[in-house]
């Protein structure tokens, strides 16, 4: 895994600990008994973190229900992991599963699903299912027909030989994610002899606590070879225990010789946030000796007004304008606090509603996002139409019109001549501290090697649109090591990252400066030079053409590029490379996943496309994974044939009190490999960054946006 940046360690493990719902995962993750999988499926949008331990192997396990029909699950599998010294097995495995829902359970139905375990990789765990559960009083019951691992017990001719006789045979096992690994083995796939599993779940009246049996299919026969486990029984049997709705215990006896245990946990990604409160303050709108307005504050002014709650609302107000023939008003303003653009809106409005005298009909909010510029949002101001008297001790309600009505999202605009605008002082400069964590995730050697830092930043406001960043990171505890080197036969532009984690313990991370604007209303762009991160410095831009309202934009990125010096300080290597991208993005109307192809040159040269797909909430978590093929052959590439991974960010906004911009976001690679890798943050970021004021996302939640 990619060394990644972390506010705080603790974090992932509170969030999945006390937000969600519910827990029925198996041995491998995924929902299911103990080692077989059942047809259930999660509540859509579902994080599930899972551990099992027993004599065969550790797994630890990240799941996620991408779609209400479709669950994926990412694994890494320690083999012999009390390192027995009668047991041959080293194993270190990684791999990835997914579930379809095909049938829905109803009165007389069974809930029906199909499955793959080990879509790529080394097809330790290979193997595929079909299978059906259903609800029976207090028990659910599940029976499955399996293929691969799941039909070496008691396996019978394959039943989908109607279909096609070629899948009566089965491709031999010993390399089917190929030589390097890492390769799809769809030739595979449900081919060979059968077998039949199954088990059910009985949940007990009065105690969170569930009993489980099963009859496995998997024989392990594998793992009997390598002596870690005698002949194993085909029954399991296990207690599992629900301590709260987000979390399952498990204990688990084992192939007829042992004792397994497995901890599970959830995050709810889907919520919507609550619209929750600014930090209370008395507007200016009150006398100066309540509201603390400073006495250069005008309060005539229904500008000066507007901008004093406003910075303090977590709102920056550039400039304004009024029209007085339509009598309408505009704001340009930046979104510095809120989780949700529709949000800030909201203040902006409700501030407006104070402040504007009741002659201006409607008030135009100028949306900036970074420095860009964002749709415009319409608010027709206008008088309540009925007046509905609630109860004889309750207040009077209010009428306002349909949101639907009040609001309207325009095109981006820019105000040429305003009437008001804020004089900041540049240069501005603001600081940051706090402690963050590198972590390097199923190293064969070291499963989780880890660093603390402290993380010191500072932003330079030079002028308008132009800033300078700066991260310096002081070592704490660090545990990385150089030990096992890397034997990458291209370029290594990544896989020399631990060299970086020892010799540059503490040093610069990144000192660049950078220029943000547009072109026009449908035009961003970015540019940079400097210390742009951990490996690499140099210079480049991005741009990015987004029409107003359409699920599609087009973008390119061009970088050149210095590979700096281990210490991270301001020494540079030899190695120097080009990198351009050209990127198309489709918001896509299902789930809210956004795809996106980035097609050029890469850091070692390779030229190729990466495809990725991010499914993102309006409560701003988002999850995604990705994958790139190159011009580079396997055997150059190494180990896992071809860059992948997985992507998520979990805002903070959710979990404490107040509203917040901040997020925890992170990429898992199973291998840190040198091939299809680009520049971290600075290559076809522009169309992410700014998803909050996408159109869609703003129509999305236009109602939260009237005062």
């Amino acid at each position: 895994m990619r060394p990644a940046l972390h506010r705080t360690i603790l974090f992932s493990g509170s969030a999945l600990l006390f937000l969600s719902q519910s827990c029925l995962a198996s041995d491998f993750g995924s929902l299911g008994l103990i080692k077989v999988p059942t047809a259930r499926m999660a509540v859509d949008g579902e994080l599930r973190a899972t551990i099992s331990r027993e004599e065969v192997a550790d797994t630890y396990n990240i799941s996620y229900q991408a779609t209400p029909w479709l669950e994926a699950t990412f694994r890494y599998s320690i083999f012999n992991p009390r390192n027995y010294s009668y047991s041959a097995d080293s194993l270190r495995d990684r791999s990835y599963e997914a579930k379809a829902r095909l049938i829905r359970e109803r009165v007389w139905m069974p809930e029906v699903a199909v499955g793959v375990r080990d879509i790529l990789g080394t097809g330790v765990w290979e193997g595929e299912y079909a299978v059906a559960s259903k609800e029976l009083g207090l028990f659910d019951v599940s029976i499955g027909m399996g293929w691969g691992r799941l039909a070496s017990r008691n396996a019978f001719r394959n039943p989908l030989r109607i279909v096609d006789q070629a899948f009566d045979l089965r491709p031999g096992r010993r390399e089917p994610g190929g030589k390097f690994g890492g390769e799809s083995r769809s030739k595979s796939y449900f081919r060979g002899s059968a077998a039949w599993f199954g088990g059910a779940r009985y949940h007990l009246r009065r105690w969170p606590l569930q009993l489980i049996a099963e009859y496995n299919s998997d024989d392990y026969a594998r793992e009997v070879g390598f002596k870690t486990i005698k002949k194993p029984s085909p029954w399991n049997f296990g207690v599992e225990w629900r301590p709260q709705s987000n979390m399952t215990i498990a204990a688990s006896w084992l192939h007829g010789s042992s004792f397994g245990l497995r901890f599970s946990s959830t995050l709810d990604t889907k919520s919507t946030p609550k619209q929750k409160r600014s930090r209370g303050i008395y507007s200016s709108a009150e006398p100066r000796s309540l509201s603390g307005a400073p006495e250069n504050l005008d309060l005539s002014s229904w500008y000066d007004r507007l901008l004093y709650d406003a910075e303090r609302s977590g709102l920056r107000l550039n400039k304004a304008a009024i029209d007085s023939e339509t009598a309408e008003v505009t704001l340009e303003i930046e979104n510095a606090g809120y989780a949700l653009t529709a949000d800030a809106v909201h203040k902006a409005l409700s501030l407006s509603e104070v402040h504007l005298s009741r002659k201006i009909k409607s008030v135009k909010v100028a949306l900036r996002e970074q420095d860009q510029r964002a749709p415009t949002i319409r608010y027709r101001r206008q008088q309540p139409q009925t007046v509905v008297k609630r109860s004889k001790s309750a207040p009077l309600r209010k009428a306002y019109p349909n949101s639907r009505e009040a609001i309207e999202i325009l095109p981006s605009s820019h105000i040429e001549l305003p009437s008001n605008q804020t004089d900041y002082r540049y240069p501005f400069i603001s600081f940051g501290a706090d402690l963050s964590t590198r972590m390097q995730l199923m190293d064969p050697d070291a499963p989780l090697a880890k660093q603390l830092y402290a993380k010191l930043s500072a932003r330079v406001s030079i002028a308008p649109h132009l800033n300078l960043w700066g991260v310096y990171g002081q070592d704490i505890y660090n545990d990385f090591t150089t030990d096992r080197v890397s034997n990458s036969r291209i370029q290594k532009v990544r896989s020399d990252v631990n060299y970086y984690l020892t010799e540059g313990e503490s040093g610069i991370d990144q000192l660049f400066l950078e220029y943000r604007n547009s072109l026009s209303k449908s035009f961003h762009y970015r540019t940079y030079a400097g210390i742009l991160e951990g490996m690499y410095a140099g210079m480049g831009g991005e741009i990015l053409y987004e029409p107003h309202a359409r699920r599609w934009a087009i973008g390119a990125t061009l970088n050149g590029l210095q590979q700096r010096g281990f210490e991270k300080n301001f020494e540079l290597l030899e190695y120097s490379t080009v990198t351009g991208f050209v990127s198309l993005y489709y918001a896509s109307p299902w789930y809210n996943v956004d795809i996106a192809v980035h097609a050029g040159r890469y850091l070692a040269r390779d030229k190729g496309a990466t495809f990725e797909a991010r499914r993102t909430f309006d409560n701003g978590f988002s999850i995604g994974g990705f994958f790139t093929r190159t011009d580079l052959p396997a055997d150059l590439f190494g180990e896992g044939s071809f860059d992948k991974g997985l992507y998520f960010k979990i805002p903070f906004n959710g979990i404490f009190p107040g509203n917040s911009k901040s997020s925890y976001a992170a990429i898992i690679r199973p291998l840190e490999r040198d091939g299809g890798r680009r520049l971290e943050d600075f290559s076809g970021s522009l169309w992410f960054v700014r998803r909050n004021v996408r159109y869609d996302a703003l129509a999305r939640n236009a109602h939260r946006m009237v005062p």
